[in-house]
């Protein structure tokens, strides 16, 4: 009570009309006139949260945006690990979104003179804030380089009993450059999810969640930050129980970075004169302007710096994950075609610089996907199992692309997504872990194939496309009736396995955790299935009879 009559004095200290108390003991007050409420951090401040219903059944659902959980990493801070949000004085607004992390798309002339650094926020979002409900904290993708919270709204999964945290991270060059070294360690965005992760043990109480029963759900570069606080020495026990792996894992060698010093060199020699030594490097990227980064680096992937100097990967991911005993039950697999997003990038990349793809034989091509994998394939075993099982020699040497697309796309999609998946899933298994595997097989009205760019260019189609998951678990698009359903079997999916470490939904079979080395695993489609070998997926556009409708016929390969 006594804190309670503190809070109330300081509201009435900064002038606030027509509030009410609405439950004293978890210190929550709402202003009748705007719909807004007011929560107090206990060694934060206060912030100002709103309201917004569930998509469904138009269930009330508290939304906190934009809270931040770091200081701003700009200036000294540039590069460096978070460092957790100094107290603020007056009450903060916390009824919008914060700011994105900088991205060469969301900056112009307007916002330049904004700390665009100060990004470290999260939102939180709650149907009650007294219960001690299971939380789904959402860790986005976007190749290392985009994404942010608003990205990620609450209206489906907020149709189920679960407080949903979506963190921002920090992302591009001003996220993962590095020199291995205490100016620009290395692995940055990691640390600010984690200390995120270490926010919500601290605070989620107060927006109805429970600190027990939290897991983390992610997607793409995301899934790899996931898999990275899953095995790294670094990371507390305690902050999370369960993990939800989408469409991305860190065993995939995109996920991490062998040459960090040369990457952030290049960075450097495209904006300073002098780049030769460490000092050099980092007096240059500590102090140009953010845009200028940007645009220097838009061409460039990133991904985690091995041995970097906190120590959040000190081995290869495989090392650490054999020598790693924590068990956290997972959810992981991936959407049916969820090559057709690596094939595009491929496939743009050689049209630019060769023109006429009929300048070059399938062979050449699949050599190329092979090469951009950046796998150690000294003996060539892998690549030859993978071009005898997915081609045949006279139509490698031949000239008929549009043929093969579907092998391109079981090519792109098993080497880049499915078998890093499958590898991590198995490597959790023998650790007795329950490790729930599934494949996302539904090709409704919308799709992400193409979001950024357009599709219309490409002689193929992205069939169930890396990412297409997501439209049924946040509101961004509008769901016609069919597609509504599986959302609300996607959303029963992933909430259950969250609330009870176990995936159902209605009208669908009991889901086991993996067995044996090849299953079992689930299909989510119209109905959901049961698959005994997850292998079967390398081969998914090859062996299915309606493979003719990933070729447009009417575009030139």
């Amino acid at each position: 009570m006594r804190r309670a009559m503190c809070l109330v004095a300081s509201i009435v200290s900064v002038s606030l009309i027509a509030i009410i108390v609405i439950n004293i003991s978890t210190d929550v007050i709402a202003d009748t006139n705007n719909d807004l409420l007011l929560l107090d951090l206990p060694g934060q401040g206060l912030i100002r949260g709103g309201k917004t219903y569930s998509a469904w059944t138009n269930q009330t659902i508290f939304q906190f945006l934009g809270v931040p959980f770091a200081e701003s990493p700009s200036g000294a801070l540039r590069f460096k690990a978070p460092v957790e949000r100094l107290p603020w004085k007056n009450i903060r607004d916390a009824s919008k979104y914060g700011l994105r992390c900088p991205e060469i798309n969301t900056i112009n002339n307007n916002n330049l003179n904004d700390d665009l650094e100060d990004c470290l926020n999260l939102c939180v979002y709650s149907k009650n804030l007294i219960e001690r409900r299971p939380v789904i904290f959402y860790v986005y993708g976007g190749g290392f380089y985009n994404g942010s919270s608003q990205d990620h709204p609450p209206h489906y999964l907020l149709e189920k009993d679960i407080v949903l945290v979506v963190t921002q991270y920090r992302v591009g060059a001003l996220g993962w450059l590095s020199t291995q070294t205490k100016e620009m360690p290395g692995n940055s965005p990691v640390l600010d999810v984690m200390l995120a992760l270490q926010w919500v043990q601290k605070f989620i109480h107060l927006f109805g969640g429970d600190p027990e029963q939290v897991t983390i759900m992610s997607q793409s570069a995301g899934a790899t930050v996931t898999g990275m606080l899953m095995i790294s020495p670094k990371t507390p026990d305690g902050l999370f129980k369960r993990a939800i792996i989408q469409s991305g894992s860190i065993l995939a060698t995109w996920a991490t970075n062998n040459h960090p010093l040369d990457l952030t060199k290049k960075v450097c020699n495209r904006l300073c004169a002098k780049c030769d030594e460490i000092e050099d490097i980092y007096g240059c990227l500590n102090k140009v302007d953010i845009l200028s980064i940007l645009k220097a680096s838009t061409d460039l992937s990133f991904g985690m710096t091995i041995n970097d100097v906190h120590g959040v990967m000190p081995h290869t991911p495989i090392e650490l994950l054999n020598k790693k005993s924590n068990c956290y039950p997972i959810m992981t697999g991936s959407t049916k075609h969820d090559g057709t997003f690596v094939l595009a990038t491929i496939y743009d990349a050689l049209k630019a610089s060769i023109g006429n793809m009929s300048l070059i034989t399938p062979r050449e091509f699949s050599s190329k996907m092979f090469d951009e994998s950046n796998e150690e394939d000294i003996t060539g075993l892998a690549r030859n199992l993978l071009t005898t099982l997915l081609y045949n020699a006279t139509e490698l040497d031949g000239n008929d692309h549009k043929k093969l697309i579907p092998s391109y796309i079981d090519q792109a999609g098993s080497m880049f997504i499915k078998s890093p998946i499958f590898t991590f899933a198995m490597n959790i298994a023998k650790k007795k872990c329950p490790t729930y595997v599934y494949s996302f097989d539904y090709e409704g009205e919308w799709s992400r194939f193409g979001y950024e760019f357009g599709n219309e260019h490409y002689p193929f189609n992205g069939g169930a496309h890396h990412s297409n998951d997501n439209i049924y678990l946040f509101s961004t698009h509008t769901l016609n009736g069919k597609d509504t359903e599986i959302s609300k079997k996607m959303v029963s999916l992933w909430t259950s396995f969250a609330i009870e470490g176990v995936p159902g939904t209605e009208n669908a079979p009991v889901l086991l955790p993996l067995q044996k080395e090849t299953g079992p695993y689930f299909h989510i489609d119209e109905t959901i299935s049961v698959g005994t070998d997850f292998f079967e997926e390398l081969r998914v556009a090859v062996n299915d009879p309606r493979k003719e409708e990933l070729i447009r016929p009417d575009v030139e390969f």
